[in-house]
């Protein structure tokens, strides 16, 4: 199964990465009671944290690890898109060259955070977003899929990006 290239911010991978790790964690607070049990409460998620590692191919890896490195220095907040899973609002983090560079083979490591979810603005459309597609916009805007899909029929597929388009939200 061939996936569809991870983005992030309009930016596209050009090989997936060849490892990916989720980090979730929840806040758990133990008390113990006077019977010598005790009693777990959850305090609330903390932002997940989204790890990987990969290679860069090919004679322009050095050119591709450097626009790799202009999106970690120029992007703020925005939508990390990883095929068959929801997007997700989070911030570049970490950006790491591994090892000794080989001819045409560059080894990198990255960070991104999860970001604090954004309430819905009250708004009827918007303007995608360089290298957004239907499903950015549902994460960005907190609307189902079905929903996009719906408001939209001239958008033929969920994933094709929509770069300006004007996308109706209600």
């Amino acid at each position: 199964m061939k996936l569809a290239p991870m983005r992030f911010d309009g930016f596209s991978w050009r090989h997936n990465p060849r490892e990916i790790r989720f980090e979730c964690e929840k806040q758990v607070c133990e008390k113990l009671t006077t019977d010598g049990g005790s009693l777990v409460s959850e305090l609330g998620g903390k932002a997940m944290v989204i790890r990987g590692e990969g290679e860069l191919y090919g004679s322009d890896c050095a050119e591709q690890f450097a626009a790799l490195l202009d999106l970690y220095k120029s992007s703020g907040e925005g939508v990390l898109v990883i095929d068959r899973l929801l997007p997700i609002r989070a911030v570049f983090e970490e950006l790491r060259l591994l090892g000794q560079p080989r001819e045409d083979v560059l080894t990198y490591s990255f960070v991104f955070r999860e970001a604090a979810p954004r309430s819905r603005e009250a708004e009827s459309s918007c303007a995608a977003r360089p290298g957004e597609t239907l499903w950015d916009i549902s994460y960005r805007f907190k609307i189902p899929i079905d929903t996009l899909v719906r408001l939209n029929p001239g958008i033929r597929r969920p994933d094709d990006e929509l770069d300006g388009r004007s996308v109706f939200l209600a």
